[in-house]
């Protein structure tokens, strides 16, 4: 099978995560898999830069459009000429007009992997669980919600929007029942919607001992240890750090809990029972702060079918989160951790209070029952088999 992957980045963020899976285990198989990203991190010769031309992403934001973004030159590639499947991941940050989507769907099969909700709106990644509609799509919160616009032009963007989708044919795979539900609401409701949760390797994500876990990593035997993880941790306005801080405040004179805030970009000065830590690029050593932790904190506002989630889990870590996104598919109220009540900081102190009190036996069950589920549901060899499925399907056609 030959296949093409086109996204935002081949190995950065949890989008990327999910090409890059996808791609290894078609590889694995003797499959060929090209793949075309605006930001290329990786050495891998199979992994080619889309160009984006200075000039015209200036004029993007300036007129508010990526009407001028060129992204036809694809089509006249060898790797998009002989692939038999195209897989779309992240298509926003102004390296991709539309309109080529629709001239690929119209030749060959395309898979569109929605791991936010911008394809639902005019130009944003995310409603923070917003409700309203217009013209087909979901209204975004204001201008300034990323990708942010220079001026409102919302009305023509989902006018575009609209008339591409129609005159398209794509197969929208949804990581999460919460976002296929939304995309059944919109203009995308007249594609072809399929639900393949997101995976992880639970060779590397699996429990192990926590107190190897702190001598590997120098950390306190005598502290209950609460991990924030994120890009940007304190930067990325999504992760919520207002609430984490929020947290953090309220425990600042308790000696015996340590927060431990993981993927800042920048180097930051620990403060008080604060360690900031920048990102950490091995999978091998996120999972030891899984392990060596005691809570996972997840303050997300605005999340699809978080990874992280996923692996905190698979390392046997009680997880504290807002019901936000398709987290409560994964995280069972009282079973695997507490869901909070959306952006409720009361509700999050309530679920911080509820885990810290819980017996040995207790967390031990709560582990138990959160490895089970992610072997037996969200394993990275459950999400390829749905893929490949998929694949054949569609060649077939």
């Amino acid at each position: 099978m030959n296949i093409l992957i086109i996204g935002t980045t081949d190995i950065l963020g949890g989008a990327a995560k999910i090409s890059w899976d996808i791609k290894a285990e078609l590889e694995k198989r003797g499959d060929k898999v090209s793949m075309f990203v605006a930001d290329k991190r990786s050495s891998d010769s199979n992994v080619r830069v889309i160009p984006r031309q200075k000039w015209r992403k200036y004029l993007g934001f300036l007129f508010a459009t990526d009407d001028l973004i060129s992204s036809d030159w694809i089509l006249g590639t060898l790797e998009y000429k002989n692939a038999e499947i195209v897989h779309c991941h992240n298509l926003h940050g102004r390296y991709f007009n539309l309109s080529t989507l629709q001239k690929m769907s119209l030749e060959k099969p395309v898979v569109w992997t929605l791991h936010d909700e911008w394809a639902i709106t005019p130009h944003c990644v995310c409603t923070l669980e917003g409700g309203k509609m217009w013209n087909g799509l979901f209204v975004c919160p204001n201008k300034n919600t990323p990708p942010r616009l220079l001026w409102d032009n919302t009305r023509y963007l989902s006018w575009r929007k609209n008339s591409i989708y129609k005159k398209s044919k794509l197969h929208i795979v949804t990581p999460s029942q919460w976002l296929k539900e939304r995309v059944e609401k919109t203009i995308l409701k007249l594609q072809d919607i399929r639900l393949i949760h997101n995976g992880i390797d639970t060779n590397i994500f699996r429990t192990s001992d926590k107190i190897i876990a702190r001598q590997k990593l120098n950390l306190p035997f005598d502290k209950k240890i609460i991990l924030f993880l994120a890009d940007d941790a304190k930067d990325n306005i999504w992760k919520g750090w207002g609430y984490t801080k929020q947290v953090i405040d309220e425990y600042k004179n308790n000696d015996k809990i340590l927060f431990l805030s993981v993927g800042n970009s920048a180097p930051r000065q620990d403060e008080g029972n604060v360690r900031y830590l920048p990102r950490i690029e091995k999978k091998e050593d996120v999972a030891l702060y899984y392990s060596a932790s005691d809570i996972l904190l997840f303050t997300s506002v605005a999340e699809n079918f978080p990874l992280v989630i996923l692996e905190a889990m698979a390392c046997g870590l009680p997880i504290v989160s807002f019901a936000v996104g398709g987290v409560e598919e994964v995280v069972t109220h009282k079973k695997n951790g507490y869901i909070s009540v959306y952006r409720d900081t009361e509700s999050l102190f309530k679920g911080m209070k509820y885990v810290l009190s819980l017996n040995k036996d207790e967390l031990n069950n709560i582990s138990r029952s959160s490895v089970e589920k992610i072997h037996n549901y969200f394993k990275k060899d459950l999400m390829i088999s749905k893929y490949l499925a998929l694949y054949e399907e569609l060649a077939k056609r």
